[in-house]
């Protein structure tokens, strides 16, 4: 059974400091918040910053976090974080305050990439599934929603500045894609700090802010995971199809397998799987081995009820003119262009939504140059 805030809350009751502070007595526990991950759950803890007229101590905050642990031994990080009672309100307030789904271009049919960890090949998945696409002569862009881990600009080897025009971002374009991602307002791989409001402010300004080509098709790379930002990000897009990336590997099937319930149960209608990595062939004999082993894809398929949509090989490294593309004349392209075809054959609900664009207040990223306002 998955781990609760509730379990968590209970568990508590029974905590005391070394003074006999017992925190969730006294009113200190401000907020408990349990984030499933492949590797085991993550339990974020807020509380008051002041204990009995006094800063909470750094002894204090770590028995805590050690109490928690010690109880639940599959829990992989225990974060106990201070906050005043004014932070917390204004926190409150803020979760309280339901968010819109972004506006989007009008009649784009969206298609969800998702995985429950990282490391299968998602974005590599997301760009190829575009470049098809994008060659069956169809409009196709893609939206980078890993804030974090933003990979598709360098995947497609883009370094160029985003431009501007008439206070909207122009995306650049690769390979016929109209590509926008967050690496584009961060400087030199910089780590970006930020958190919930601010993730889907940066969402949403990416895509009403910019001068999208009224593409048919739009890919959502989304960020690995079934913690709070990957559900942020499904809520943003709720008419998106999804599909689902694992490999061969049993452990990356099963957290694909959880990644797909979660989408499920946010109402998000799954296509199917689409297994990378599945095999390599010998490009002298012919000889077809798999490395990460068989059946992760179908296991996949079989639990949720959906269909095995690809099996797609492995691409060594530097086979490719473009990083993350597969050669034309690779095996994998053509499976990749045959995927494109079954999902353009396939009745999805574009989002109708509204054409006309906001006013950019553009992105303030800390130690970033925004793109300067044309003159008019």
């Amino acid at each position: 059974m998955a781990l609760t805030s509730k379990d968590i809350l209970g568990i508590l009751a029974s905590f005391h400091t070394a003074e006999g502070i017992e925190p969730l007595k006294a009113g200190y526990i401000q907020d408990v918040a349990v984030e499933p991950h492949g590797d085991g759950p993550k339990v974020n803890i807020h509380v008051t910053d002041v204990w009995r007229g006094a800063m909470l101590t750094e002894k204090d905050r770590l028995a805590l976090a050690f109490f928690i642990q010690n109880h639940f031994p599959d829990i992989k990080d225990v974060r106990v974080i201070p906050r005043s009672r004014e932070q917390a309100d204004t926190a409150r307030k803020i979760a309280r305050s339901p968010q819109s789904p972004p506006r989007t271009p009008s009649a784009t049919k969206m298609i969800a990439v998702v995985s429950g960890k990282g490391g299968v090949g998602k974005s590599t998945v997301s760009i190829n599934l575009a470049r098809s696409l994008a060659h069956l002569g169809l409009r196709t862009a893609i939206l980078d929603c890993d804030i974090y881990g933003f990979s598709v600009p360098d995947l497609l080897q883009i370094s160029d500045p985003v431009q501007t025009q008439n206070h909207q971002f122009i995306a650049p374009k690769v390979q016929g894609i109209e590509v926008m991602s967050m690496k584009f307002f961060v400087d030199h791989n910089a780590p970006v700090m930020w958190r919930g409001p601010m993730l889907g402010k940066a969402i949403r300004q990416m895509m009403e802010d910019t001068l999208w080509n009224n593409p048919e098709y739009m890919v959502l790379d989304l960020p690995p995971g079934t913690g709070d930002i990957a559900m942020d990000v499904h809520d943003y897009f709720p008419k998106a199809v999804a599909i689902l990336i694992t490999t061969p590997d049993a452990n990356a099937a099963k957290v694909a397998e959880r990644a797909g319930k979660m989408a499920r149960s946010l109402d998000r209608r799954l296509i199917g799987v689409v297994e990378n990595m599945s095999y390599m062939n010998c490009p002298e004999c012919g000889y077809r081995w798999f490395p990460l082993g068989e059946g992760g894809a179908q296991s996949v398929a079989e639990s949720l009820q959906i269909p095995v949509l690809a099996k797609v090989p492995w691409v060594i490294s530097g086979e490719s003119g473009v990083r993350g593309l597969v050669p034309i004349d690779h095996p994998a392209q053509s499976i990749y262009d045959q995927l494109a075809r079954d999902i353009n054959g396939l009745d999805l609900v574009p989002t109708a939504g509204a054409t006309t664009p906001l006013i950019p207040t553009h992105f303030a990223v800390p130690g970033k140059k925004v793109p300067p306002k044309p003159s008019i």
